[in-house]
């Protein structure tokens, strides 16, 4: 059959029509020379991918003819308004088209580009629901930017190894499709392959059949919407066993001279699953299965409800290969699930996965695990010179797993656990995100229904910048036993919204505080029986940032007291050298409400501080409505302003 198939596709490919090369293709510095995708609509929703493949296997042949496959795709598509012209899938060239068909129609197509367009039949009318075949084949080759797709190769002996790694856009270099994650659908999957081998793919198993000797077909099907790029094949002479997870069936398929390790690496699938339902919510494919099958490769995929994971990681110690476990099995819930609408969105996958590998880590071992894998993440650069986060280039690095992962670190620092962990479960459970797509706006309104406030200003620096903190402290001696910390930010923008950790020394005595930055300074005050010799930000390096030089200001303000005040408040301060100093007060619209001129004043060097008391009343000597109040001191060089919120 194969050899009448290859002399088919000859005769096809030589009467191809061929168009223009596409604008999008990469240049000739990019690491591959094939075509990304396009990202539009292209006037179609796929509401299904009926897939059929039978593969060839030789996995001791030269690796660009490794694997013949032979496939028909129907997909199952609704045409759009306006009604588009053609339907153009994504197809490597190198896989030719034989036959296409329109309602079972055949139709006239071209191939070129690695797209695959066919003219919309006659009759169509937007909103109508149609089916496009395709029967194609050749030689699956490697490809994109990660030289995988469907990769085969041969483990202990030559036995063979099939298994695929789609991410980013290498679907199409196996099966047609609309080969984006903007657009998932619900997949049947036949698979046919020597009956020597096990196979297992995305979905539930509709149960296997002969249709020839030494051959057998293994049908799955999944109603859940599936991106292209998670539609899961893993095939080899697998060691297979299962295990119950309340009622959710779990299955590990391993090359047999790896099960022993295996066993050890996958014993606390359940426990995992267990513990990601109590932080996220139910595993979102209960009703289907969990597996996890071994492949020849370096890493993991995360293929919906058929993870394939490198041989590479059973050679790793348990705990180790225990956080590529965990973080693949998160991404059912943060990327199978709630899939990224576009790939510039892709840290909200692999971010999220890489922070759940911490808090596995802090769950089973405790927070100084959590931190020590938390510095393992930070890079002597602090990620200066990778990109954008919120629009990476190239869509998989470092960036959107580790930088990805201290954003929601330096969150939930900001928000607090309660906040956090309500939102990371509220998020996960959106019933308008679970099964269909997510992207920074619904991240951001997740994140300000958690909070209750407007979280895009925390996200936006760490996002749209490479930019980092710098911070920096200071501090001076109030009254008797205080002292008054500072904590600002001089990078000047953008501006991070933060809560900073500070350790205050004071002889023997040590002082824990955090403080929340809102603006470029925060301030606390602290008391100790003995005076303070220095102050330490972040003393346990649980800040993405960079540190400042906060020389000691001339000009320094403590908190006014009281406040609320009903009348009278006192604003304390300190001058470095002697100054004149002026003094205001405005509401909150920034309009003056009174001026004072304190006059020239000698420095207060380290001692008590000076008190400038406000008596609630405005220019005029009336009284001061109710609201909040800003005073403000002024020298010639500085100024220092403080909030208090008068009563009546």
């Amino acid at each position: 059959m194969r050899t009448l198939l290859a002399a088919t596709l000859l005769a096809a490919a030589a009467a191809r029509v061929v168009w223009p090369a596409p604008a999008d293709k990469f240049s000739a510095a990019e690491p591959w020379p094939g075509r990304i995708p396009a990202a539009d609509d292209r006037g179609f929703d796929v509401l299904q991918y009926d897939l059929e493949v039978d593969l060839d296997i030789d996995a001791g042949a030269p690796v660009e003819r490794r694997l013949w496959l032979d496939g028909v795709m129907r997909v199952i598509l609704r045409l759009a308004a306006p009604l588009p012209p053609e339907v153009r899938l994504d197809l490597v060239d190198s896989l030719g088209a034989i036959e296409v068909r329109w309602q079972d129609v055949p139709t006239p197509f071209v191939q070129a580009g690695d797209s695959l367009r066919v003219a919309t039949g006659p009759g169509a009318a937007a909103g109508d629901t149609v089916t496009v075949t395709v029967t194609y084949g050749g030689y699956v080759q490697r490809h994109g930017p990660m030289s995988a797709g469907l990769l085969t190769r041969a483990h202990a002996g030559g036995r063979p190894s099939v298994g695929n790694v789609n991410q980013p856009y290498s679907s199409h270099s196996w099966f047609p499709c609309k080969d984006h994650p903007s657009d998932k659908a619900a997949l049947r999957f036949a698979v046919t392959v020597p009956d020597t081998l096990a196979a297992v793919a995305s979905g539930r198993l509709l149960g296997t059949e002969e249709p020839a000797p030494g051959r057998r077909t293994w049908r799955w099907a999944t109603d859940h919407p599936i991106a292209p790029y998670l539609v899961g094949l893993a095939v080899s002479d697998f060691a297979v066993w299962d295990e119950d997870c309340d009622g959710v069936p779990l299955q590990y398929l391993v090359f047999p001279e790896h099960r022993a390790a295996a066993e050890a690496v996958f014993a606390e699938t359940c426990a995992m699953m267990r513990w990601l339902g109590d932080l996220c919510g139910p595993y979102p494919f209960a009703d289907e299965k969990y597996a996890q099958a071994e492949f020849v490769w370096g890493g993991a995929m995360e293929n919906q409800t058929a993870t394939v994971i490198g041989q590479t990681v059973f050679a790793q110690p348990v705990r180790d290969a225990q956080l590529t476990v965990v973080h693949e099995l998160s991404h059912h819930w943060f990327g199978d699930s709630l899939t990224p609408r576009h790939w510039r969105d892709i840290w909200l996958n692999e971010g999220f996965a890489r922070y759940v590998e911490l808090l596995w880590l802090e769950h089973t071992e405790g927070p100084q695990a959590y931190r020590e894998r938390l510095q393992g993440l930070k890079p002597a650069d602090l990620f200066q010179g990778d990109g954008l986060l919120g629009d990476p280039d190239p869509v998989l690095q470092r960036l959107v797993y580790d930088k990805g992962a201290w954003v929601l670190h330096m969150l939930r620092l900001y928000l607090g656990d309660p906040t956090f962990f309500a939102f990371l479960r509220e998020y996960a459970t959106d019933p308008d995100l679970a099964y269909a797509h997510t992207d920074r706006a619904a991240l951001t309104a997740a994140l300000g229904r958690a909070a209750g406030r407007d979280l895009a200003p925390f996200l936006a620096p760490w996002l749209d910048t490479e930019a980092l903190p710098a911070i920096g402290a200071r501090w001076r001696a109030g009254g008797g036993s205080r002292t008054l910390v500072e904590v600002v930010q001089s990078q000047g923008e953008p501006f991070f919204p933060l809560v900073v950790p500070v350790r205050v020394h004071a002889g023997l005595e040590t002082r824990d505080l955090l403080l929340r930055m809102d603006d470029l300074l925060a301030s606390a005050e602290v008391t100790t029986t003995m005076p303070v010799d220095s102050v330490v930000v972040d003393p346990d390096d649980l800040l993405l940032r960079v540190t400042a030089a906060t020389p000691q200001p001339r000009l320094l303000a403590a908190q006014v007291r009281p406040n609320p005040a009903s009348g009278a408040t006192v604003l304390a301060y300190w001058l470095a050298g002697a100054d004149r100093v002026a003094a205001a007060v405005y509401d909150v619209r920034g309009r003056l409400v009174r001026r004072m001129d304190l006059g020239a004043q000698p420095a207060t060097g380290d001692g008590e501080p000076r008190l400038w008391v406000w008596d609630g009343r405005d220019e005029a000597g009336r009284r001061a409505a109710a609201g909040v109040y800003w005073l403000e001191l002024r020298t010639r060089d500085d100024r220092a302003a403080r909030k208090v919120t008068l009563l009546r």
